[in-house]
């Protein structure tokens, strides 16, 4: 079965309220949907995103111009083999390099055929990663993007926080990053309204100094936090390796590191306790399922960072197939969860605080695609 066509999708969705984290603010969430089709007429969808801070054309052009003559005409089930010739295996996709945007330009299309070949044999992606080893996943809510631009107080932490516990979340992930003094009172406020029970993750962002984490590590271990995300710059690894054996808070990161060569340094180092691959970022599901068999033979437990709309089904296709998964981030506000619930419905959402495949075939998602013409990038028209 020949690919005849490749189609990217620009979509630029308004934020109600601007949502921030420790890096800055952002007021529109931007991805690009991704639409392969077979000659038999059936199609499947990826997604490259969450693009922040504009660059909408660049991911468009990449699939366009770069990785869409590469795959036309080629067998949709060879998976594997158009993976390593979009990053440049023996063709000249060397010249955008073999990390960063590209790379999440080839997620989408990787992921698109996942969906399209399920789709032509009938039966859901898990299965064709190895079958059902989770029937359901446990998810915790992320959330406390801040409002109006500042960060939460703690009381607004607090509301937060039980409104995701009334849900029947296993936890929630909160941003940190603001201050010292801040971050502990809103950890503290969450934890109070939690109980001593439900999971606190937090997530910095990459906005601590060593010195800082470690003095604040020291506060936060008494709120029994599951993990802290992103303490330090990504690239500092002999300061993430000496965290994970000097505080008592285990450490997660992932979401920025691009394929099985870069995830492989972070765990040989024993960077982390958690690894946070994205699905998208790290290169698709087929680099996925590579990143968390080479975590499982190491003992580190799989968390994914999953922050898109077609990328969350990616991604729970491949926590219910992996035997080392931990848990499942699920956003809660923002232009993804909005965007997710407008363009595919009610798809792969959070029931009493889990979330499961369902035996649908390839992702089992339904996109509306009127939402592709309705927030079409005004910039591009």
């Amino acid at each position: 079965m020949k690919i005849t066509k490749v189609e990217a999708f620009p979509v630029e969705f308004p934020l109600e309220e601007p949502s921030l984290d420790a890096t800055g603010i952002w007021y529109t969430w931007n991805t690009v949907i991704v639409k392969i089709t077979a000659e038999d007429g059936t199609f499947g969808y990826g997604e490259i995103g969450p693009i922040h801070g504009g660059g909408i054309p660049i991911f468009k052009a990449m699939v366009d111009h770069k990785l869409k003559p590469m795959i036309i005409g080629e067998s949709v089930f060879d998976r594997a083999r158009l993976y390593e010739k979009m990053v440049g295996k023996g063709t000249s996709s060397y010249a955008l390099g073999q990390k960063g945007a590209i790379i999440t330009a080839i997620a989408g299309i990787d992921i698109a055929l996942y969906d399209l070949v399920g789709k032509i044999l009938k039966t859901p992606v898990y299965n064709l990663l190895g079958g059902r080893t989770f029937d359901k996943i446990p998810a915790y809510a992320s959330g406390f993007f801040g409002k109006g631009g500042r960060a939460l107080t703690p009381e607004e932490c607090g509301d937060e926080a039980k409104s995701y516990a009334d849900q029947g979340f296993k936890g929630v992930k909160m941003k940190v990053g603001f201050g010292e003094k801040q971050d502990l009172l809103n950890v503290e406020a969450v934890r109070k309204a939690l109980g001593p029970d439900l999971g606190i993750m937090v997530d910095a962002n990459q906005s601590f100094s060593y010195h800082s984490v470690s003095k604040i590590a020291r506060e936060l271990a008494a709120f029994n936090l599951t993990f802290i995300e992103e303490p330090l710059p990504i690239n500092d690894l002999d300061g993430m390796a000496a965290l994970t054996t000097s505080i008592e808070v285990p450490v997660a990161a992932g979401e920025n590191y691009y394929t099985r060569y870069e995830f492989r340094e972070v765990l040989q180092r024993r960077a982390v306790n958690i690894i946070q691959p994205d699905v998208i970022h790290a290169g698709g599901i087929t680099e996925t399922m590579r990143v968390a068999a080479m975590a499982e033979s190491m003992n580190v437990p799989l968390a994914p960072h999953i922050h898109a709309s077609v990328g969350v089904s990616a991604a729970i296709h491949v926590l219910t197939a992996t035997t080392n998964t931990l848990a499942a981030e699920y956003i809660t506000s923002g232009g993804s969860f909005a965007l997710r619930k407008e363009m595919c419905g009610d798809s792969f959402m959070a029931k009493d605080g889990w979330i499961r495949a369902t035996e649908e075939p390839g992702l089992g998602i339904h996109i509306d695609e009127k939402v592709f013409e309705k927030y079409y990038p005004k910039s591009m028209k």
